[in-house]
């Protein structure tokens, strides 16, 4: 009976640590709509990026050096080719990716360099939910001077 009790316990104690654990994938409506959180950093005619606010962080740089900064990309890929049934059904966005990125920038005399490290976490679909993906896709968010300087300003306020 001590034993069940404590298996109970544990059990309970470790369902709350596991749900906290997880993050929730936000849908395209959550990212479109919710301004205070995320934040877009790249768009096209394929994609539109946003960074989760609350994940940026900057590394410390020293004087007259520029930080790199890091944070969690959503990259909502359009379909393709977009019909006039998507738009008319916000039907837009095809998949969801997600990244943990990197990006900095260095100055080679009056030059600016930049550079972005994106790391694949996983793809979606539109409302949240793990898709399989089997196409190839370019990374998108590899427009590194547009990204670099959006979380530059983003992350001064964060």
């Amino acid at each position: 009976m001590k034993k069940m009790i404590a298996m109970a316990l544990i059990s309970a104690l470790a369902l709350p640590g596991a749900a906290m654990g997880a993050a929730q994938l936000p849908s395209s409506d959550k990212m479109l709509n919710d301004y205070s959180r995320y934040a877009v950093v790249y768009t096209s005619d394929e994609e539109r990026v946003y960074v989760d606010t609350e994940t940026i962080e900057r590394d410390p740089a020293n004087a007259g050096e520029l930080p790199v900064i890091r944070g969690t990309l959503y990259a909502e890929v359009y379909k393709d080719p977009l019909t006039y049934p998507d738009y008319g059904n916000d039907r837009m966005v095809e998949y969801i990716f997600q990244y943990e990125t990197a990006v900095g920038a260095d100055q080679y005399g009056r030059e600016i360099r930049y550079r972005i490290l994106n790391k694949l976490q996983g793809v979606y679909t539109p409302d949240g939910k793990p898709a399989a993906y089997t196409g190839f896709h370019d990374e998108p968010a590899d427009e590194a001077d547009d990204i670099y300087a959006a979380m530059y300003r983003l992350s001064k306020n964060y």
